[in-house]
């Protein structure tokens, strides 16, 4: 599996996008999908399709890959990007 961060995605503009969760630390994320619907320092928060209204909460640290599911195209992230303030994150083009 490769890992890449494409040009024209910004990781650091994650909020509203769906994403499923590819491996990490915690079992039972794996496989989760949803659209994040708030971001904090530690914790991302996932609107999970199968439910209505669930919001999971799921912390940053225990995601090592996961995918973001756009019209243009599936981008494999590394968990790593997510770590930290969401108005903190700089990135480089």
């Amino acid at each position: 599996m490769v890992i890449s961060q494409p040009k024209e995605f910004h990781v650091n503009d994650i909020l509203g996008k769906k994403i499923k969760i590819l491996s990490g630390s915690n079992k039972f994320n794996i496989n989760k999908t949803g659209i994040i619907v708030n971001e904090t320092k530690n914790m991302i928060y996932l609107l999970q399709e199968r439910s209505d209204l669930e919001v999971k909460k799921i912390p940053k640290k225990e995601i090592d890959v996961y995918k973001v599911i756009s019209q243009s195209g599936d981008y494999f992230i590394n968990g790593k990007t997510l770590l930290g303030r969401p108005e903190e994150k700089n990135f480089k083009n």
